[in-house]
């Protein structure tokens, strides 16, 4: 598995690594490019011009050097859906007989899989391989590769996966190359590998042998240990602008942050329904003009730069495609994502031409004649006369994108010119004569099977060659903008979808914005919904915490090169694509252990050792509520997070002995390769290995390694992923968790009624509580005694506030509450009468203050 960035450059990786392939003499190259015919076309036109050095028109130079499966005269055939058509026996023959390497460029179809596999049983045949004087060897790679190579369970019907597999196997059931004398790679390509770490293991495409993450170009970055980016010295213009960028650097620049949000309107009290879709309609015609209108300046301005006078012009034929091309500079583009729904698609197209043409405020009135909503034609008129009701809306944006320029002036080598508000009147003719005649409007159609895409190529007619038909369009789509499709010179981007339960890594995979943005950079803006803002917010950092870990991985060797730790959010999923549980870091504000053990008396006898071992270790008092009544005994010193931990990686059960194999487990290892913790978190006793016997908020040793990493956290240190429980929409490090000291435990015993039967405990003055225990005896039913809903009357779980007297204290009334952040912690330990057995029991009950680390991790389901 190979992870990269959304628009990053994995392609060029991809297609690096096929280069370097093919030097060293792989005989078969096979490139699985998308799902959709649109990305097809373009990872092949990428793949001759970046690969290969040639063109659709000069590739058959090349042809005693390689065979090229489709041939370019194939794929731009009408026919070119039809693999039986493109993969051409004759040519494959020729190419084997004279040792050439073949190389194949098709779509993630089953029909094209399925005709590829016959293909290549015909052509490289067993016999043929049984004569062959060397391995012949296969190197498949697999772009997009979380979009239909997932398997999400060994039941599923879905059969692109095994007819991947099938390519070197020759069966759908089976995963070995089909002969002795052929060898295989497959290297999958994603910006979203949620579901390919998360799905089962018996798909053979599932990443085991190694994972890689590539790095992005930025103003940082070391090469040991490795970091997320690298230093770019051409500066800025050749950033990667992810989400850094987007989400973070300017975040507090007032209006030259990049990202715009409104309120998503819920309804109000005493609302109706219909008042409700009326607020919803008009906020969407607001974040509709405001950002057609940033995106329209923003194409005016960057016409009045030296050389940009033709940019845009559409009508102007050039004598050649050096001088069209030298002319048109580059696109400027908008992108206007409603919904997943086709229709919606159009019906946004049909607005932004009624709000071209409508006077402010009164777009819903406008009747479009017939015709205009099938050629969806954007109005030069219209557009002029609106510009002249609302100037000061328009030229608004003026102010906003130097305000942004500002903010990046401190990036190396920035190539931005100033944007002063006194150009205005300039901006206002380039609006009217440059931009508003070539504005066009594309709705690009969703079907897989369409080769609806943006157009960035020099065009050509009768009348001689022209700037790109796309360099000043307004895209409105989908789910085909969602998967590799890229669109160049996007600066402006409104997103109005919506999900019940969103999907990071496809919602990851819509953020087109992202890039190499980094020449028009003040321009770009992204409006949406607040809440949208902050699930884009937390996938980009949850995208951070898992590359950091597969570099950390890398860095260390390939023993460590398992999967890398997904994690999710309480609003939103890792991945739809499988299924998945949700895990969280934290155990809550009251965790209780309440496993007992019944079975073995030495092992009990063992836990009780340690509660009589607390008590010899430092000066104890009687805790007293404030009618004078004794509820138990208190350590007058607190303990550390990490003597806490210790104390509780002490107890032993025959029943809990977590195996360091479960992915319960193996989630700590991952923890401490992505911060660089080398002692390990998760102790348990590995006496007998065993699955887990108590889910983890209440398993001693997971809250022990909880304790320890807090430990480690508190201070200056990265922890890309974690939040603090008190401020979940905030990543750990922007907290002010940097400032706060770690927190402290008391420990404590509660009484009882009976004296405890250690004749040891008893002579501290301990009592045994009762308990009810669950069936098979191996826990109690409930843990916590007394409860206080406030007044000065504390429950069990604030018992220790008597002594310490920290204030104020925390009220449980409702339901189980954190302790503030600040305030010390609690172990409340409780010995357990069981008159039936040799001896009595014991439990632990914590409270937690708040502020500790937490996130929410996807584990297989």
């Amino acid at each position: 598995m190979v992870v990269g960035s959304v628009q990053s450059g994995k392609t060029a990786s991809m297609l690096g690594v096929a280069a370097m392939a093919l030097d060293v003499g792989v005989d078969l190259l096979i490139l699985l490019a998308g799902t959709r015919v649109s990305l097809w076309l373009q990872t092949y036109e990428r793949l001759l011009a970046q690969l290969d050095g040639s063109t659709a028109d000069s590739a058959y130079r090349r042809r005693a050097e390689r065979l090229i499966l489709p041939q370019p005269a194939d794929i731009l055939h009408k026919q070119r859906a039809d693999p039986a058509r493109y993969l051409q026996r004759p040519l494959a023959r020729q190419a084997l007989r004279a040792g050439r390497p073949i190389i194949c460029v098709i779509p993630k179809e089953d029909d094209h899989l399925l005709t590829l596999r016959r293909f290549l049983a015909d052509m490289i045949s067993d016999d043929y391989l049984d004569a062959c004087g060397h391995p012949y060897s296969i190197l498949l790679l697999d772009d997009e590769a979380d979009d239909a190579s997932v398997l999400d369970s060994d039941r599923s019907q879905k059969i692109t996966p095994r007819l991947i597999t099938a390519l070197w196997s020759g069966d759908t059931d089976e995963a070995t190359t089909r002969h002795v004398n052929m060898l295989a790679t497959y290297v999958a390509y994603t910006a979203t590998p949620q579901a390919n770490f998360l799905q089962a293991t018996h798909n053979p495409l599932s990443p085991r042998d190694f994972n890689a993450a590539l790095r992005t170009p930025g103003a940082t970055g070391a090469v040991m240990p490795r970091s997320l980016t690298y230093v770019e010295p051409a500066g800025v213009r050749s950033y990667y602008c992810g989400g850094e960028i987007f989400y973070e650097r300017l975040r507090k620049a007032g209006d030259g942050a990049l990202c715009h949000t409104a309120l998503f309107p819920d309804l109000r009290f005493g609302e109706t329904e219909t008042e409700l879709a009326g607020r919803r309609d008009a906020l969407r015609w607001t974040m509709l003009s405001d950002a057609l209108r940033c995106y329209l300046v923003g194409a005016a301005v960057r016409s009045l730069a030296p050389g940009w006078e033709h940019a845009f012009n559409h009508a102007r034929a050039f004598t050649s495609a050096e001088e069209a091309l030298t002319a048109a500079r580059g696109p400027h583009t908008m992108l206007i994502h409603p919904s997943a729904r086709k229709e919606d698609h159009f019906s946004t197209a049909v607005d932004v031409v009624r709000w071209a043409m409508a006077m402010p405020g009164r777009e819903a009135e406008v009747e479009l004649h017939e015709g205009a909503e099938e050629r969806l034609e954007v109005s030069a008129d219209g557009l002029e006369r609106r510009l002249s009701h609302e100037e000061a809306e328009w030229s608004a944006w003026l102010s906003r994108f130097e305000a942004s320029r500002i903010a990046l002036a401190t990036l190396p080598q920035v190539p931005y010119a100033s944007i002063s508000a006194a150009e205005w009147p300039k901006v206002r003719t380039a609006l009217i004569e440059r931009v508003f005649p070539n504005v066009r409007l594309r709705v690009l159609n969703s079907d897989p099977a369409s080769d609806d895409r943006p157009r960035f190529e020099i065009a050509e007619d009768e009348a001689g060659f022209h700037v790109p038909a796309d360099s000043l369009s307004i895209f409105i789509a989908g789910n085909v903008l969602s998967r590799g499709l890229t669109l160049e010179g996007l600066t402006t981007s409104l997103f109005l979808r919506g999900a019940a339960e969103p999907a990071a890594d496809t919602q990851m995979q819509m953020q087109r914005w992202f890039g190499y943005r980094g020449g028009f950079l003040p321009f770009c803006r992204v409006f949406t919904y607040e809440d949208q803002l902050q699930l884009f917010r937390r996938y980009h950092i949850n995208d951070n915490a898992l590359k950091t870990e597969v570099m950390s991985s890398m860095d260390a060797g390939e023993d460590t090169n398992g999967p890398a730790l997904v994690l999710q959010g309480a609003t939103f999923v890792a991945t739809s694509k499988v299924e998945a549980r949700k895990v969280p870091l934290s155990p809550g504000p009251r965790p209780s252990i309440r496993l007992v053990e019944v079975e073995d008396g030495d092992l009990a006898r063992h836990n009780i050792d340690i509660a009589v071992d607390l008590l010899g270790d430092g000066q104890w008092v009687p805790l007293r509520d404030d009618n004078g009544l004794e509820r138990g005994v208190i350590r007058t010193e607190p303990v550390s997070l990490r003597m806490l931990a210790g104390t509780l990686d002490k107890l032993r059960y025959s029943h809990h002995d977590p195996d360091l194999g479960n992915e319960l487990s193996q989630r700590w290892e991952h923890y401490a390769r992505l911060l660089g913790i080398d002692d390990p978190l998760f102790t348990p006793p590995m006496r007998n290995p065993q699955n887990y016997g108590a889910e983890p908020q209440s398993c001693p040793y997971s809250i022990a390694a909880y304790l320890r990493l807090w430990s480690y956290l508190t201070g200056d240190h990265s922890a890309p992923g974690f939040y603090p429980t008190d401020r979940p929409e905030v990543p750990w490090n922007y907290a002010d968790t940097l400032r706060t000291s770690t927190p402290e435990f008391y420990l404590a015993f509660r009484h009882g009624q009976s004296n405890a039967r250690d004749s040891r405990l008893a002579a501290k003055g301990i009592k045994a509580v009762t308990r009810d225990r669950v069936a098979n005896g191996r826990a109690l039913q409930t843990l916590w005694g007394t409860r206080g809903y406030g007044g000065s009357y504390f429950g069990d779980e604030l018992i220790d506030y008597y002594f310490h007297k920290t204030a104020p204290v925390p009220s449980i009334q409702g339901g189980a509450s954190w302790r503030p952040r600040g305030h010390p912690g609690l172990a409340l330990l409780h010995v357990v009468s069981a008159p039936e057995l040799s001896t009595d029991l014991l439990a632990i009950g914590l409270g937690l203050p708040h502020g500790g680390p937490d996130h929410i991790a996807a584990l297989r389901a």
